[in-house]
């Protein structure tokens, strides 16, 4: 993993609270999430990615295209969903991308079995990703648990209105400033 990844991602985790641990906390991390990079589920999945990068370039693994393949997408697979997720500003919506960024850790974690099986790394190898890909989970679980709560069902109408508040402002503020000229 790169060194500044690893020293943004060390940054992010001391300011934000993790999803992992609860609702309350998954809430407030959400309400200061300001692109998707803020959310920890997609920093465990994303770190998880970069990983998994790592690995299928080197050893037995990079001359078995089509795992090495199977591996990379379902790994971007699951950030790309969060970060679609995030765009959609509608937790239900939401909530069922990163639904889909949860199967697509899984899938990682059958590929990692199928590498072992072919003899491509060792089950000491599968368990260190496999770790990996736990922690990711259990993010993905926290925020999964949050966009699912009624309170970012109300999060997301307080959001709406502020936005529809302001919208009606500056039409207010353009009109006034139309009409005087």
């Amino acid at each position: 993993m790169p060194s500044e990844f690893r020293h943004t991602s060390h940054l992010i985790r001391s300011k934000y609270a993790p999803f992992s641990r609860g609702i309350a906390h998954a809430s407030r991390q959400c309400m200061t999430a300001k692109t998707f990079r803020d959310l920890r589920a997609w920093q465990t999945a994303y770190a998880f990615k970069l990983r998994i990068y790592e690995l299928i370039e080197s050893g037995p693994l990079s001359n078995d295209e089509t795992l090495r393949k199977q591996l990379r997408e379902s790994a971007a697979s699951a950030v790309s969903q969060i970060s679609e997720g995030f765009g959609r500003f509608d937790p239900v919506d939401f909530a069922r991308f990163v639904k889909m960024a949860r199967a697509s850790l899984v899938e990682c974690q059958n590929h990692l079995q199928d590498a072992v099986d072919r003899g491509h790394i060792t089950n000491d190898v599968r368990h260190e990703y496999e770790k990996l890909a736990k922690d990711a989970l259990l993010e993905i679980g926290g925020l999964l648990d949050y966009l699912q709560s009624p309170e970012a069902k109300r999060n997301a109408e307080r959001v709406r209105q502020k936005r529809f508040e302001r919208r009606l402002e500056r039409n207010r503020r353009t009109g006034t400033e139309n009409s005087g000229t």
